[in-house]
C-alpha cells in the first residue's frame, strides 16, 4: 500500500464504488421499463434523481436495498424523488428527513424485480 494511501481511504472508496454500482443497475432497470418517458427527463433530473438514490442507498442496509423492486417504478413515482432531492439541494428539506421519505416511497414498491 502506498504511504499516501491508508485504509480509510480505501474503505471510502470502496464505499462510493458499491453506491455507485448500486445507484447505476437501479437507474438502469427504471430506463428500461420506462423507455420514452424516460427521454423526456432533463439530465439535470436524472442527475438529481441518482444522486437521491444514493444518498438514500447509503442510509439504507445492502440487504433491503436488494429488495426492491426498481423495476416497476413508474413516472409519478420517479418525479416526486427528484421533487424531494431537489428540496434538499435547495435547501427547503432538511437530508435526513428527505432520504427516509425516499426510502418509504422505494420500499413501497414491489420487491421483485422483472429482470
Amino acid at each position: 500500500m502506498s504511504p499516501d494511501v491508508n485504509e480509510e481511504d480505501i474503505g471510502i472508496r470502496t464505499f462510493q464504488l458499491r453506491k455507485e454500482g448500486a445507484v447505476q443497475r437501479a437507474v438502469e432497470k427504471i430506463r428500461h421499463n420506462q423507455k420514452a418517458e424516460w427521454q423526456q427527463l432533463s439530465s439535470n433530473d436524472i442527475d438529481v434523481f441518482s444522486w437521491s438514490l444514493g444518498e438514500t442507498w447509503a442510509m439504507m442496509g445492502f440487504q433491503e436495498w436488494t429488495k426492491i423492486g426498481f423495476s416497476f417504478m413508474d413516472m409519478e413515482t420517479l418525479r416526486k424523488i427528484v421533487e424531494i432531492g431537489k428540496e434538499v439541494l435547495s435547501h427547503k428539506k432538511l437530508g435526513t428527513k428527505a432520504f427516509e421519505e425516499i426510502h418509504s416511497i422505494l420500499d413501497s414498491l414491489e420487491t421483485t424485480d422483472k429482470f
